[in-house]
């Protein structure tokens, strides 16, 4: 099944308790977010965190969030000229890849589907005497499995802590988490996983209902934990703009397409084998004639037009 985030751009990230919890929070925020203007939101003052990741496939690098009211911008050390930006009034992430100038659309989708496969997904907790306190709170260590199978760890501050920036990134997981759904009913029953499956779609913020998280890990070898924050920032200018002239499109517009788009695509097929045909052809007239130039002036006597 196919995961956007690389990760970030895999998963940086439903039950009833999990939307309970922050919906008050969510709901105040977003209500506050449409009383003001695109530019006042991006003047707003938030939070920056400074994560070190690692993944499967790369070394460690350094991922920056800067979270305020009304955005999210998210950037790592691989490719600076890379960055995220999701619109907390728009519920809209936008991935902008400065090499192919485009920026990859992704709009909040409710999940209206139930899991192919039946999901068993449980949590176990234990105290995290590893890490520090932090503001004199302690964090827990949480253990998530499904179908009896481990598949991540979290370790999370309490809930009071920094809530705002709990708040803006289960609502940009949750977005991912639409996204991820919409192509589970293409995926073969065979390659379906249940840890997947609760990780980026099902319950994909479910490692959050404790609060934020300041160490996760997978069992794919994806890691990070926050090295830093700072609260109560300004963003640079510029931040949370996007590129003008860069090409916009959706995952959708791949996978989907209009039945407009497909008649037209099977047109173009059966034009391009005529054309074909039609080459062929001539390239074994022409043979047949040069074959017949050089024969024999009696062999070519002896020949009858067709």
């Amino acid at each position: 099944m196919m995961t956007l985030v690389k990760q970030g751009k895999t998963a940086l990230l439903k039950s009833a308790a999990l939307i309970t919890v922050l919906s008050i929070t969510a709901c105040s925020t977003l209500q506050n977010s449409n009383t003001k203007t695109a530019e006042e939101l991006k003047n707003e003052p938030g939070t920056l965190l400074i994560m070190t990741e690692r993944s499967a496939d790369d070394g460690s690098f350094t991922t920056r969030l800067f979270i305020n009211e009304g955005y999210l911008h998210m950037s790592d050390s691989r490719t600076p000229s890379d960055f995220m930006v999701f619109n907390r009034t728009e519920q809209t992430i936008y991935n902008v890849t400065s090499e192919e100038k485009t920026i990859l659309v992704i709009r909040k989708k409710p999940i209206t589907i139930e899991s192919p496969i039946v999901l068993d997904y449980q949590e176990v907790s234990q105290p995290s005497s590893a890490i520090p306190s932090i503001e004199g709170k302690t964090a827990t260590h949480y253990l998530f499995n499904a179908n009896g199978k481990h598949c991540y760890d979290a370790v999370t501050m309490p809930k009071d802590f920094m809530p705002d920036v709990v708040a803006a990134m289960r609502e940009f997981r949750q977005v991912l988490a639409g996204e991820h759904a919409t192509t589970v009913l293409n995926t073969p029953k065979d390659l379906l996983d249940a840890c997947d499956l609760s990780l980026n779609v099902f319950y994909a913020t479910k490692h959050m209902d404790h609060g934020l998280p300041i160490r996760e890990w997978d069992r794919h070898g994806y890691q990070r934990f926050m090295k830093d924050y700072r609260e109560n920032l300004q963003a640079s200018e510029g931040t949370f703009d996007l590129p003008k002239d860069y090409k916009r499109y959706s995952i959708g517009d791949m996978l989907v397409g209009s039945e407009k788009k497909k008649e037209a695509m099977q047109e173009n097929m059966t034009h391009e084998d005529t054309k074909e045909k039609d080459m062929k052809h001539d390239k074994m007239k022409k043979e047949d004639m040069m074959k017949k130039d050089m024969m024999p002036k009696n062999e070519k006597e002896g020949m009858m037009e067709i």
